[in-house]
Parts: structure tokens; sequence; C-alpha cells
């Protein structure tokens, strides 16, 4: 009898919680807390609020903790049979946990039906080799921002945005960081993908990629700060020194407090390409001490992630306070967005999740130095990103 069986025939997850009588689950909190997670102070609000009307709602008294170095605590903490039976973080984990072992797959075990609940891009995210090993709760990815006071109608091509950087009297035309991530929507524009996890390819160094950084070069960083790190880029937009700026939900908050009117549009999309960005998909991960957890902590545990990520007030709520784009699809189709989240859902229909193979890992440090190196140093992109997958296939061994 699967674990759960006789809770879904009494009632579903909220009803069989409350017939578990789960009282005490990790009640000394700190480091032995059921949930792990890293958020920043008002998310860590916002998820403390929800976790007591949780409690509430189902008789449970589950507590999370805030984990410094997360990612540190959990490689030593998991392997020993100990730290939490569920940690918040970004899909892209799921592979190198799913080797460590660190996982557990709760394919049998979860009442809600991932595929039509959640989004195409979350409900895959969130699976490794047909294991699931989490729920997820929410997206982010990049998108074109501007200021309004600055632009009166956001550009739909690349040559429109071009247009617009060259008419408006700001220091910059655009800001954007010399990351992978933000420049990843047109490195990937032209039909190449940086690393294809699926086929296990590296296309770093493809014709189509190569393409991508000269686009970028050209139409992005031609009109942007020659610093390419992240503050001075944000500085720059937030300062109302360029009227775009190429980021995620997370500075939008900042740039408000700033009084910059802050307007978001998907990225425009360049002659005969597509911009496809990376997505991360945020997830509750269950952990590999599920396997061993007794009945009252299991049932609690993954109530809460069915809880968590299904009920619409915790996606509206973080989408309205902490710029996170829903993945409920109840949520999206409900029309009650507002415009920013909406451009940055459309943005995440039209990009790719993040590979969450752990090869990936080698793939950020190369790509980055050749950006720069194109972009600071006026190199050739072909030369740096054959340089770069040479570097990034001699990692992998």
């Amino acid at each position: 009898m699967q674990r759960r069986s006789v809770l879904k025939s009494i009632g579903g997850v909220a009803g069989g919680a409350a017939l578990a009588g789960c009282t005490g689950l990790f009640t000394s909190g700190g480091n032995d807390a059921a949930l792990w997670h890293d958020f920043t102070d008002a998310e860590k609000d916002t998820v403390d609020g929800f976790l007591e009307q949780f409690n509430d709602e189902t008789d449970h008294e589950i507590e999370a903790s805030s984990i410094s170095n997360l990612g540190d605590q959990l490689e030593t903490a998991l392997p020993s049979n100990d730290g939490p039976m569920s940690f918040a973080w970004a899909h892209d984990w799921v592979g190198k946990e799913h080797e460590d072992g660190n996982l557990y797959d709760a394919t049998d075990d979860i009442d809600v039906d991932v595929d039509s609940t959640y989004t195409e891009v979350a409900a895959g995210a969130v699976r490794w080799e047909d294991n699931l090993y989490g729920l997820p709760y929410g997206a982010e990815t990049t998108a074109l921002l501007y200021n309004k006071d600055l632009v009166d109608e956001p550009p739909e091509t690349a040559d429109e945005m071009v247009s617009i950087m060259e008419r408006v009297d700001t220091d910059y035309g655009i800001a954007c960081p010399g990351e992978v991530y933000n420049i990843s929507g047109y490195l990937q524009a032209f039909g190449g993908v940086l690393y294809d996890a699926g086929a296990d390819d590296l296309g770093v160094d493809s014709d189509e990629v190569v393409e991508g950084l000269e686009f970028a070069r050209d139409n992005i960083y031609e009109h942007s700060p020659e610093d390419l790190q992240i503050d001075g880029n944000v500085s720059v937009f937030q300062d109302g020194n360029a009227p775009f700026i190429i980021t995620g939900p997370w500075n939008i908050s900042g740039f408000s407090d700033a009084g910059i009117d802050v307007g978001v549009t998907t990225l425009p999309a360049p002659n005969g390409g597509e911009p496809t960005p990376y997505t991360g998909i945020q997830m509750w991960y269950f952990t590999s001490r599920l396997g061993e957890a007794d009945d009252d902590v299991f049932d609690a545990t993954t109530a809460w992630g069915e809880w968590y990520t299904t009920t619409k007030d915790v996606a509206t709520t973080n989408a309205e306070e902490h710029a996170l784009i829903p993945v409920l699809t109840e949520v999206i189709e409900g029309g009650e967005l507002s415009d920013q989240v909406k451009s940055f859902s459309d943005s995440v229909e039209m990009g790719m999740a993040m590979p969450a193979n752990s090869k990936m890992d080698a793939v950020w440090a190369p790509v980055k130095s050749a950006i720069q190196n194109v972009v600071g140093s006026g190199n050739d992109p072909q030369s740096e990103l054959e340089s770069a997958a040479e570097e990034i296939r001699g990692n992998w061994g």
C-alpha cells in the first residue's frame, strides 16, 4: 500500500493531514527544522505567514529555517542522513542532487496532477529521469525593463529598440551585465543552445551561438556601460542614465523605490531570430530523508509542498510582493496578473529552463569570459567561443 493511500481515501491532503494529528514536527527550529531555505528577509516573512496558515489549517506544527550557504550545508547534511525533509531552491540543482542520492522520488505520493496544475516548463523542471523530485511554486527569467519616463511605447523588434537607444538623451542606451544568464536570450536567439542536456550536446561553439554573441556585441553592448558587472549596470538604470535594462523581476522593487516608473516587455526579436532566455523554476525539493521518515513527518512535508504550490493566494502574493512569476496554471489563465508580471510570464513561455545536468556547472564561467573578452577587449566571437568550448570539454573530462 502506498504511503498516502489511506489519506487519499478520506478526503485529500487537508483532511488527511488533520486526521494524521501530526503535531510537534521539528518545532525546535534551527537546523532541525523540516524545511530549509535561503530567502531574503521579505521572502521569509511571507513564507512564515503562509506556514502559520498551513499549520492552522492542517493541525501540523512544521517549521522552516533560514540557512546561509544552503548548498554547502545540504552537501554536508544529507549524505549523513541529516538536514531537512524539503528545501527551496531553483531547479538547476536537480541533476547534481540526483547524482548525489540526496532526493526522494515522490511520483507515487503526490495528489496533484503535475502536468495540468503547473505550466509545461515548470512541470518538466521538477522531474529528472522520470522521477518527481519536488513541486514548483514560481519562475524567474530575464526581460527588457524600460523607464516609462523615457520610453513611450516598448519596442517589439530589436531594430526598434536600437532606434530608441540612439534617440533618447541618456548616457547609455541600455544596461546589461556581462552575465550568461542575462544575455542568454540573445545568445540562443538564432537556434543555438549553449548546452542541450537531453542530447548531452555542447553548443557553445556552434555557428548559431556565435551569431547570437555577435548580435549581442553589436546591438546590446555597443550601447551599454563598459563596466559589465551587475551592480554597475543596475545603478545606471536606477539613476535614469539608460532607457533599458535586461534583468529579472528581482530588481523591480529597487527600481520603483528609486522613483523609476518601470515597464516590462519581452526581449525584442532580432531579424531572423527569436529570443530564448534561460528560466529558473523555484521549487520545494523533496530530500532523501523522506524515504526514512515516519508517516506523520512524510505526510506533513508532502502536504506542505502541495498546499504551498497549489494555493492561489500564495502564487498571487509572491507575484505582487516579490515579482515571482506564477507557474500555477489557474493563476496564469485567470487574467489577474499585473502588466509587469504578465510580461515576465510571457518571457518564461518563450524561454527554456536552465539545464539541470551537473555538466552545466562547467559552462557558465568559460562563456562569461568569452563574452567579456569579446565585449571588453574586442576579441573575435568565434575564437572566444571555441576556446570556451575547449575549456568546458576539458573540464568534463
